[in-house]
């Protein structure tokens, strides 16, 4: 009975060997097999990164000729206001010299008319 007890326990010994040792080729096999998945994604993601990169420069050189057309258009609008404001300038100049020129000849025809007789 000893003999056989020690063979059970040897075979017990041996069937936990096995199993460690099946147990430790499937995790390195699942780790291998994880390793080259985390490869694959890391991948992925530099491609990713470039294409965002990419598409980040675009956009900024994309806003930045907006930026600059803006402020060109900016500047004609400030630079039309100041003209129209001068022409505004201009024409009331002329208003008030006109207003002043028939005020003179209001003036004018007021006194020719006093000097008329009043019955001719």
């Amino acid at each position: 009975m000893a003999p056989l007890e020690q063979e059970i326990v040897a075979r017990k010994k041996a069937e936990e060997l096995l199993t460690i040792a099946v147990r430790a080729l499937v995790s390195k096999e699942a780790f291998e097999k994880l390793q080259v998945t985390v490869e694959k994604s890391q991948e992925q993601n530099g491609k990713l990164f470039d294409a965002l990169n990419t598409h980040n420069s675009i956009t900024n050189e994309r806003l930045g000729a907006i930026q600059n057309q803006l402020i060109a258009l900016d500047g004609k609008t400030v630079g039309l206001q100041t003209e129209m404001r001068q022409r505004f300038t201009e024409q009331d100049g002329k208003i008030t010299g006109a207003q002043a020129t028939q005020t003179k000849q209001t003036a004018l025809l007021q006194q020719i008319l006093a000097r008329l007789p009043e019955n001719p």
